[in-house]
């Protein structure tokens, strides 16, 4: 009887809701304990940021226990636009899977390439993803793409997990190398001075190298879990209600247009984010045309399409509420005036190291910050003004302080419980964090050395 309600204390423990919620506690608590401080903001090319130079204490403003429930509503407000269009997407996804349209051309592929070449597919959508957080630079834009992801690994022969993996690993790591992502790459060039996106190259290659890595790591899992479903996270769990309709179907002409529609709307959406700055609005109303007219021409009657897209919002409605509740941590280190103060303290560790080593110790850097800041732009224009200074003095070049940067913010977003994109994905599958954890923490040690190799050939090739 102890044993038995032990596992279960556990369970509830490492929910994502629960570690989040003590995260928020804990950081309650620690602006009780540690200095507000402050910095002087500066413009730089036209960049509201920091003065590097201007750090200084200030009086304390500890949290108050109301006040660290008010964060929870506090940042679900703050991230009210990313979660309609959650909702919206939601709802699009939802209903272009509903007329079999992605299934059905799963099938006819699978039948194509045949049972023994369904790696293929796997590798194909992961490179889609990786294609995704690379260029467009969409983040947790990606979640309500794991509800139609799960069924076609199902059908395949995989688990949940590989469907987690193609689409959280694939956006991570093209997010990583982000030869165009506007957040990481695009807000710290501005603030070097250097031309946007500039180094592409090279940054090209790290994509090419982090993308091999984790192709292999995933179906190699998916394969053996394939093999043996012993082998999964999730084994002996029923995953039915994510199956949907499993029957043989036909990739009719109206699928085709269907899912002619449904690539045209993502090749839209990634087009208006790089070339006409859409928001979120913008994206979330294209992806709800998308769903209407997919709905029409599958001759569904408008309370059909109602009630399909509604069923496609609720069932992200969990998911998109942990991204309220992860941003609830940044407010209450706001409130509390602590954000600088832990900035600064972990940049002096810095001095003194030679300049590979500094870009190195610059990436561990990143990553404990991302534990406490996971948003890469708002930890851009925090750290770079403080580390760019640093680098021009120790000889350290702005491209390889922006890589080294890029590399922490990344990586470390497979495995931190404050990452909205990552809980949001593992609540949904319901896998425990510590599962996860435990999986993805050997991926995450071979990216790391390849990330450490990839800063000094950086730096011997004078990038």
């Amino acid at each position: 009887m102890q044993e038995t309600l032990g596992a279960k204390l556990k369970r509830i423990i490492l929910h994502p809701f629960v570690i989040i919620f003590l995260l928020l506690v804990i950081m309650t608590i620690l602006t009780w304990i540690l200095p507000a401080s402050q910095y002087d903001s500066v413009e730089i090319n036209g960049v509201k940021t920091i003065d590097p130079a201007s750090f200084h204490y200030v009086e304390s403003t500890p949290v108050s226990f109301f006040t660290l429930f008010k964060a929870i509503p506090g940042g679900v407000q703050a991230t009210i636009s990313l979660i309609c269009m959650m909702l919206a997407i939601g709802a699009s996804v939802r209903m272009v899977d509903a007329t079999g349209a992605i299934r059905s051309a799963l099938m006819a592929l699978t039948h194509k390439m045949g049972e023994k070449n369904t790696k293929f597919v796997v590798a194909g959508a992961m490179i889609f993803f990786m294609c995704i957080g690379a260029f467009p630079s969409m983040f947790e834009a990606c979640i309500p793409f794991l509800p139609i992801v799960i069924p076609v690994c199902l059908l395949l022969g995989y688990d949940v997990v590989t469907a987690v993996c193609i689409v959280v690993i694939g956006d991570i790591i093209g997010w990583t190398a982000g030869p165009t992502n506007l957040y990481t790459v695009g807000n710290s060039q501005n603030i070097a001075g250097l031309p946007m996106f500039s180094g592409i190259g090279y940054r090209m290659i790290v994509l090419v190298v982090l993308g091999a890595i984790s192709l292999w790591y995933v179906i190699r899992y998916a394969e053996r879990v394939k093999k043996d479903p012993s082998k999964s996270l999730v084994a002996g769990q029923d995953y039915s209600d994510m199956m949907g309709n499993v029957e043989d179907m036909e990739f009719t002409l109206t699928r085709r247009l269907i899912l002619l529609v449904f690539i045209a709307t993502v090749a839209l959406v990634v087009y208006g984010s790089l070339r006409l700055h859409w928001g979120t609005q913008d994206m979330a109303a294209v992806y709800l045309i998308c769903g209407i007219v997919c709905g029409l021409i599958a001759r569904m009657s408008p309370d059909k399409i109602a009630d399909t897209m509604v069923s496609g919002a609720n069932s992200m409605f969990v998911a998109a509420m942990v991204i309220g509740i992860a941003r609830g941590l940044s407010i209450i280190m706001d409130a509390g005036q602590i954000t600088y103060t832990i900035v600064n303290a972990l940049a002096s560790l810095l001095g003194g190291l030679p300049p590979v080593l500094t870009a190195i110790g610059m990436m561990l850097i990143v990553i404990v910050l991302n534990f406490f800041m996971p948003s890469g732009s708002s930890k851009a224009l925090v750290i770079m003004p403080i580390l760019m200074p640093m680098a021009d003095i120790i000889g350290l070049s702005k491209q390889m302080t922006i890589l080294a940067y890029q590399f922490g913010d990344g990586i470390s977003n497979l495995a931190f419980p404050t990452v909205a994109l990552l809980v949001a994905c593992l609540s949904y599958i319901r896998l425990p964090f510590d599962k996860w954890f435990k999986f993805i923490l050997p991926f995450q040690g071979i990216g790391y050395a390849a990330a450490a190799v990839l800063l000094v050939i950086a730096g011997f090739i004078g990038y």
